[in-house]
């Protein structure tokens, strides 16, 4: 087996750079190729695009956790050469793997020996899922982006704190002689009560 090919559960070698290889042919297709660039759905069908041309027929190997991490390293540089931001979703529509197998593996039930969450499926798919949080991370701080911060909150639990302002020594406002009064007149009235002398 060669550096740079990957086996599929039927035996067949696919090689890395075919997924690159239909990625390009893609982009050769577009009217306007830097369009990738700029439109989340023109990324979507060339991951869709190298589903049917890669892994469609040649399913791979669902045991080979390494293997599958190695086409993780391959979409996330494609992702990252297009400025998008990975997901599992994506990863999903470009390999063929449902969606709920990614939470069974981080969950530590397939193919666990045991291990549960320590299982190696567990392990990769928490780094996978890792990542795709350290971009959206990346996002909302380096670009301010909504979508971003939006992510993070629906799916990593993110909240905003609302800004504390403190005034501290000689810059405390000063209240008008009205004001004093306002507040203290709005005040509960309470029984005087004399101290006892």
């Amino acid at each position: 087996m060669s550096d740079n090919s990957i086996k599929t559960e039927n035996g067949i070698e696919v090689y890395e750079n075919d997924i690159l290889c239909f990625a390009e042919m893609y982009i050769e297709s577009l009217s306007d190729p830097k369009s990738i660039n700029n439109n989340s759905s023109i990324f979507a069908g060339m991951l869709k695009f190298i589903y049917r041309n890669v892994f469609k027929h040649n399913k791979l190997d669902y045991s080979d956790i390494e293997l599958l991490d190695n086409v993780w390293d391959v979409y996330t540089d494609l992702c990252y050469k297009f400025g998008k931001h990975p997901t599992l979703l994506n990863f999903s529509l470009m390999t063929g793997i449902h969606r709920d197998t990614f939470q069974s593996w981080k969950n530590g039930e397939y193919r666990d020996n045991g291990n549960g969450t320590k299982s190696a499926h567990s392990v990769t798919v928490r780094k996978w899922m890792q990542e795709c949080e350290s971009a959206m991370l990346d996002g909302a701080t380096e670009k301010n982006s909504i979508g971003c911060i939006f992510a993070l909150k629906a799916n990593y639990g993110y909240t905003e704190q609302p800004q504390r302002i403190e005034i501290v020594g000689a810059q405390q406002p000063v209240l008008s002689t009205t004001e004093i009064e306002q507040i203290a007149a709005e005040m509960p009235k309470t029984d005087e009560i004399t101290p006892d002398f």
